[in-house]
C-alpha cells in the first residue's frame, strides 16, 4: 500500500526539479541584459558601479508570526535579508501604519532596523483599522523630494497610491495594484508623463503589481514602460507566477543597462519563506 505514495513522491520531486530547471530567468525586455540569476541560491554580490533597485511586499509584516516567531524578529529579517542584498533602494508594499492588527508605523520600524541614516517616505493608501495602510520607499541616500499619487479605484476595491522619492538624478517609485484593473495603469502614466516625459532623468517603479506579463495590466505599462526585473520565475510563494516588477519609464532618459537581476528565493540572514508571502526581487542597474 505504501508503493503509490512513493511513486507519488518522486513525481512530485521530479516536476520541482523540472520547474526549476526550466525557469530561464528570461526578460521580455532582455537585450539590456548582460545576465539574471534565478536559482535557489544565496543573494549575489551587487557589482561594482551597479545601483541594486530592490521590490518587496512584506504582506504587512505579519504573515507568519507567531509566539515563536514574533513581529520584531520578522522585522529584523527582513531587515538583514535588505542588509545582504545590499540594496542602495527599496519598494516596499503593504505596509501599516499605527493600525489595530500592527500598532506601530512600520516603515519607520523597519528602516531603522537596516540603517537610521536610510531615508524613507510613507504613502497611505487607505484608512485601516484605526490607521492607514499603503506603499513606502526607503533609500541610502538622503535629500529626495517626496510625494505621492493617489490611485482612486472603483467601488468594491481599495484605493490605491504610488509613493515617490525624487533625487536631483533619478526618481524611484512604489506602488501595489488591482491586476484586475488596467486603468490604474493610465492614472500613474499620466502622472509620469506630465512630470518627466521631458526629463532626462530615469523614473524607477518597482511594485506588485498582481498581474502576470502577459496579461491586459502589463501590457498596458509596457506602453511607456521597460521592465527591467527577471519575468522568468515565480515572485510569491502560493501561486506559479511572476506578479512584481521593477520598471523604468520611457523619458529622454537613456534605458539603464541590467547587471543582473534576481528573484531571492534563499538568503544567509535566514528563511525568506516566513519574512513575507513575497520573494524580494532586484535589478542591478548602471544608471546613465
Amino acid at each position: 500500500m505504501k508503493q503509490p505514495n512513493i511513486i507519488i513522491t518522486i513525481l512530485a520531486l521530479a516536476l520541482c526539479f523540472t520547474a526549476c530547471s526550466k525557469d530561464s530567468g528570461s526578460n521580455e525586455d532582455g537585450p539590456m541584459h548582460e545576465g539574471t540569476e534565478i536559482l535557489k541560491d544565496p543573494i549575489a554580490k551587487k557589482a561594482n558601479g551597479s545601483f541594486r533597485i530592490m521590490s518587496y511586499n512584506v504582506g504587512a509584516i505579519r504573515k507568519f508570526t507567531n509566539t515563536d516567531f514574533t513581529k520584531k524578529d520578522n522585522v529584523r529579517l527582513l531587515a538583514d535579508i535588505i542588509l545582504e542584498a545590499d540594496a542602495d533602494a527599496v519598494c516596499f508594499q503593504e505596509l501599516d501604519s499605527c493600525t489595530r492588527r500592527n500598532d506601530y508605523f512600520q516603515i519607520k520600524e523597519l528602516v531603522e532596523a537596516i540603517d537610521s541614516k536610510w531615508q524613507y517616505h510613507f504613502a497611505p493608501a487607505i484608512e485601516y483599522q484605526d490607521g492607514k495602510y499603503g506603499s513606502g520607499i526607503a533609500a541610502k541616500r538622503s535629500g529626495a523630494h517626496t510625494y505621492s499619487i493617489p490611485i482612486p479605484t472603483i467601488p468594491g476595491s481599495e484605493d490605491r497610491v504610488v509613493a515617490v522619492m525624487e533625487y536631483d538624478d533619478y526618481v524611484i517609485a512604489s506602488t501595489h495594484l488591482n491586476g484586475s484593473q488596467p486603468d490604474q495603469v493610465k492614472i500613474i502614466n499620466d502622472e509620469i508623463r506630465t512630470r518627466y516625459a521631458d526629463s532626462d532623468k530615469p523614473v524607477f517603479l518597482g511594485g506588485d503589481m498582481n498581474a502576470q506579463p502577459h496579461h491586459e495590466m502589463m501590457l498596458e505599462f509596457k506602453k511607456e514602460w521597460v521592465i527591467l526585473s527577471s519575468t522568468g520565475r515565480t515572485t510569491v510563494q502560493d501561486r506559479t507566477a511572476c506578479i512584481d516588477y521593477i520598471l523604468q519609464f520611457k523619458n529622454k532618459a537613456k534605458i539603464a543597462k541590467v547587471t543582473r537581476s534576481q528573484v531571492i528565493t534563499a538568503a544567509l540572514a535566514g528563511d525568506v519563506c516566513i519574512a513575507s508571502d513575497h520573494y524580494a526581487i532586484y535589478a542591478d542597474v548602471k544608471l546613465p
